[in-house]
């Protein structure tokens, strides 16, 4: 797990790109203990034991050593980086992939052979194709039916509104009546839970984001019920405030 050798030792290294220096900031310098930049990436301690290797006739110290786990490195014998996450941002990196949809390509096939005095005819849907790349490992992955991602334990949203302001959906073709009829026999799913604490009582030392972890949500009866199994997480997406 040694970074290098780059810098003015081998200026040709992948690091580099092009510039003096080092894109991933090798070599790090000595400290006596691990602290947290402004930017709230950790800098790990780093001793000068003065103990060093040769990798590529370029001694190699302290300075050049990348963070890693033994245990992962003995386990999967494989090059595996580790970085200490503290960051709110941190949740992107994790999904941003998941996310971002599969690899694609855009190529364009022709046979090379054109007339030098026939105008060429472009089809612009013959020339463009939009194609997906799937790797080895993601075809492996998919043929033994392997879960792509998961997200555990499951999240729900919590609706919350003022007084009387809960909001409604109706047809444009409804009376104004039966509307209002039909809605104040229903309850949203916050005014379900005032509901709730009056009929369980091991429910009422519960804040609302903490009743899910206890309770489940029954959309079609518009009710509260006990949980039987599993756990879930409440969150509160959007609290209006009156004026």
């Amino acid at each position: 797990m040694m970074h290098g050798p780059c810098g003015a030792a081998n200026v040709n290294s992948p690091c580099m790109n092009g510039s003096r220096h080092c894109s991933k900031f090798f070599p790090k310098k000595y400290k006596s203990s691990t602290t947290v930049d402004e930017d709230g990436y950790p800098s790990y301690k780093r001793r000068d034991t003065g103990v060093v290797v040769q990798k590529n006739g370029v001694k190699l110290d302290n300075g050049n050593v990348v963070p890693y786990n033994p245990f992962l490195l003995m386990r999967y014998q494989a090059h595996i980086n580790v970085e200490s996450c503290n960051k709110s941002n941190a949740i992107k990196y994790l999904f941003k992939y998941v996310n971002k949809g599969p690899d694609r390509s855009n190529i364009q096939i022709t046979n090379g052979k054109s007339a030098a005095n026939e105008p060429e005819i472009v089809d612009e849907i013959k020339r463009f194709y939009d194609c997906r790349y799937l790797s080895p490992s993601e075809a492996v992955w998919r043929l033994l039916a392997f879960d792509i991602h998961q997200k555990f334990p499951a999240v729900i949203r919590l609706s919350i509104h003022l007084e009387n302001q809960q909001s409604i959906t109706f047809n444009d073709g409804s009376s104004l009546h039966n509307v209002v009829s039909y809605r104040e026999m229903i309850d949203t799913m916050f005014l379900a839970w005032f509901n709730a604490n009056m009929e369980y009582e091991e429910g009422r030392d519960l804040t609302y984001a903490e009743f899910p972890s206890k309770f489940v949500y029954n959309s079609q009866y518009h009710r509260w019920q006990p949980r039987q199994k599993g756990s879930s997480i409440g969150r509160l997406t959007y609290v209006p405030v009156g004026a």
